[in-house]
């Protein structure tokens, strides 16, 4: 019998980091007994979005998967997708029953709302949403935010207590984990101890130096949000989207983050912040769950956040959006150049 990990998330909780530690160590990990099924991490997102029933999506590639696990003959198999915690009560068991011949087990990592906000506010103007940060903030923060659309698109993939609520019916504490993600200022590495900690995995043998998905600078995120905007008013399909997303947001956008202020909650909405996060944490403490690292850990801490900041992108001066935005333009084009064939001597220019 196998030990099967099922990292479910959730989303902006340096998951990104973590798959790339466990992708780039897989010969560690074989030696270990321990499977990263693949055989790249693109067939564990291609099996989690067959079993969620997605569209263009087949549950061959989440059988295909479990037949990995069933054929191998080490102690553990390891996997990380952060949308198994977006996932139906019906399909969480489906995934439980379809791993009956091993040990199941859940690993949760979360992170404070303060930070979470932001950074899940910019992930959504990469994946097709043009709202506001400000528009954002007022459903997120509503009395009633699961009747907004913002206030849906937060709460899905942070609420903690109810992202659990499926798995803990099938799973007991012991296999049910919660992984807190550390504050700002924390030792450097400390997410990584903490996930091995929870996986039974010897963090010293890995190579984790590996830069996390971090947000976008404000300024570039408010770029992204009037090029989502355009994109869906034009029409583009998915396969332009993406290129938007994973190679203007991700690649080059990313890179001018240090010379643009960071996008922080109002302080206004910090009253809200502190009765929220303790009320999570309240009710994380009754999940019938292991915790590693600290609950104190998800609640709001007064100046973390260093150097400049702003909390309206849209209010930005123009000159810093149009820096942001050029600096894109320039990025993708100088790749477009490397990538290009040359030019036929004698060509009309």
């Amino acid at each position: 019998m196998t030990t099967v990990t099922l990292h479910i998330g959730a989303v902006k909780t340096g998951t990104t980091f973590v798959q790339s530690v466990l992708s780039a160590n897989q010969p560690t990990l074989t030696a270990l007994g321990v499977l990263w099924p693949g055989p790249t991490w693109r067939a564990q997102v291609d099996a989690v979005n067959g079993l969620r029933g997605q569209e263009g999506s087949s549950f061959a590639r989440w059988t295909d998967l479990v037949e990995q696990i069933d054929a191998w003959e080490g102690t553990d198999a390891i996997v990380s997708m952060e949308f198994l915690s977006l996932m139906s009560r019906a399909n969480v068991h489906r995934a439980i029953d379809s791993l009956s011949r091993h040990r199941v087990r859940v690993v949760l990592t979360v992170r404070d709302i303060v930070r979470a906000i932001p950074a899940q506010w910019q992930e959504s103007v990469q994946n097709g949403f043009s709202w506001s940060y400000h528009e954002y903030l007022a459903g997120v923060t509503a009395k009633r935010p699961r009747t907004t659309r913002a206030g849906q698109h937060f709460w899905n993939k942070q609420d903690w207590p109810r992202i659990l609520e499926p798995w803990t019916e099938r799973l007991g504490p012991d296999d049910v984990v919660v992984v807190t993600v550390p504050p700002p200022g924390a030792p450097p590495g400390l997410l990584w101890l903490r996930f091995c900690e929870a996986v039974g995995l010897p963090a010293d043998q890995f190579d984790a130096s590996f830069r996390a998905n971090e947000s976008l600078g404000a300024a570039s995120a408010e770029v992204m949000r009037h090029v989502t905007r355009q994109a869906n008013a034009a029409s583009v399909g998915n396969a332009t989207m993406q290129v938007i997303k994973r190679v203007l947001a991700k690649q080059m956008l990313s890179a001018h983050r240090s010379a643009e202020p960071s996008l922080v909650l109002p302080e206004a909405h910090r009253p809200w912040a502190v009765t929220r996060s303790r009320r999570l944490v309240e009710s994380m403490q009754t999940v019938p769950a292991t915790v590693v690292g600290d609950l104190d850990d998800l609640r709001p801490r007064a100046g973390t956040v260093t150097g400049a900041v702003t909390t309206d992108p849209a209010t930005l001066p123009s000159e810093e959006l149009l820096a942001a935005a050029a600096h894109g333009l320039v990025a993708v084009c100088d790749a477009l150049a490397h990538d290009a064939p040359a030019r036929p001597k004698g060509g009309r220019g």
